[in-house]
This record gives structure tokens, C-alpha cells and sequence, in this order.
């Protein structure tokens, strides 16, 4: 199958090269772990590097609120050189919309944009924004079903509460082809906030089994690789 890298080099080493195209990932973490920042860079990086359409669903926050976060990071979403290839769909302020009518408005989305990438950000606010409480499960098999059809490659955000370490309702990580764990504690002896990355799976992946640690600047994530 073609691999879809992120575009970040040292993360995609530990993808061995990137993630099979179609597959729904999972990208799971507690508040300010930089689940928006590392997926706002596999939106802009796939409009920059690879010329590929990418559609970034906001439920969490405003699209002005996107634009603005991903810009101070130097990703300029309304860069003529990739504005062109970078659609955000703005449903942070539809409340209580129902489950089929969301995933028609995203699926026609990306199928009218020709998109290759995909981010809902985040599948739990998008749960909680249903007027109807359907089963997680069922949802997920929905989301998946959808995107499958277009061959679109899917970071789906999952929200984990402080001190919570479960993902989501529990039935997620099973269902989705790939689950990627961002995580931060206070370090013991110093006090200092630190951050990790694991890749728990992906499917046919023979990615990295490490707990990599990393850091947030201006520059984005930066991951802290261990030099061979």
C-alpha cells in the first residue's frame, strides 16, 4: 500500500516512512500534550511537501482559533502556496447536530476537495456535540466506513482527561488501524513538566516500540531521538 508520511522527519522514522494510506489513526493525550499542533503539521506539511489536499474538522475550537495556533508556529494556512489545498471545516459552533448529518457534511467535504488527509479534531467534542446518543462503536464503525471510501488517511483526535488514562470510551483503540498515545507528567525529582510520544499500533507498521520524549517550541513538536 502507499505510505503517507507526516512530514516530519524524525517522527516518520518512527513510522518506519509513514502510515498506510486509508488507515483511521488515533492520536490520544491529556491537555497540552500538542495533539492540534502535531495534527495542524500533517495538514500543512501534506499541502507543502507533498501537494496533497488535506480537510481539518474543527469541533473543539474556532477555524479562526485554528488559523491562528497553527501561524505562530509558522504554518500559514492561507499561504497562497497552500491555501488552496487546506480547507477547514468549521462545526465548533453547531450544537447538537445529528451523527449522519455530520459525517455526510464531512465526507462530502472531503470528497468535493479531493482531500487526501483528513483531521477531526476532535472526535470527542464531536461526540458530545450529538443530539443523539449513539454508541461510540457504532459511530467509529461509521467514521471508518466513510473515509475508507474516499482513500482518505485520518487523524482522528481522542481527548483523554487529567488523570485518566483510558482512551475514549475504550472501544476506539480497537477498531481504529493505528493508535498514537501523546503524554505529560511532571517530572519527580525536578518538577519539570516532560512530554512522550508512543505508537501503541499501527497495522502492518513495523514502527518505532520506544517511549520517545519530546518538547514543544516555536518551532512545533521536536522529538528527542536517542543518538545511534
Amino acid at each position: 500500500m502507499k505510505t503517507v508520511p507526516f512530514g516530519i522527519d524524525d517522527f516518520d522514522k518512527l513510522l518506519g516512512g509513514g502510515v498506510p494510506e486509508g488507515y483511521l489513526i488515533l492520536l490520544a493525550g491529556g491537555p497540552g500534550t500538542g495533539k492540534t499542533i502535531l495534527s495542524g503539521k500533517y495538514i500543512f506539511e501534506g499541502a507543502r511537501k507533498y501537494g496533497e489536499n488535506g480537510v481539518y474538522v474543527c469541533f473543539a475550537e474556532t477555524k479562526d482559533i485554528l488559523h491562528s495556533t497553527m501561524k505562530a508556529f509558522g504554518w500559514d494556512f492561507n499561504d497562497p502556496k497552500v491555501a488552496d489545498k487546506i480547507t477547514c471545516l468549521d462545526l465548533s459552533t453547531r450544537l447538537e447536530i445529528g451523527a449522519q448529518q455530520t459525517l455526510n457534511r464531512i465526507l462530502e467535504t472531503v470528497i468535493a476537495t479531493k482531500a487526501k488527509r483528513l483531521v477531526i479534531d476532535s472526535f470527542t467534542a464531536m461526540s458530545m456535540a450529538m443530539k443523539e446518543k449513539i454508541e461510540v462503536r457504532y459511530l467509529i464503525h461509521l467514521v471508518y466506513k466513510f473515509l475508507r471510501r474516499a482513500s482518505c488517511t485520518t487523524l482522528m483526535i481522542v481527548d483523554i482527561p487529567w488523570g485518566t488514562s483510558k482512551i475514549g470510551s475504550g472501544s476506539e483503540e480497537f477498531i481504529a488501524d493505528g493508535v498514537i498515545l501523546m503524554e505529560n507528567y511532571y517530572e519527580q525529582n525536578t518538577g519539570k513538566l516532560r512530554r512522550n510520544l508512543k505508537i501503541l499500533k499501527v497495522r502492518g507498521v513495523p514502527h518505532s516500540l520506544e517511549s520517545v520524549p519530546y518538547s514543544i517550541n516555536k518551532k512545533g513538536i521536536v522529538f528527542l531521538l536517542k543518538k545511534k
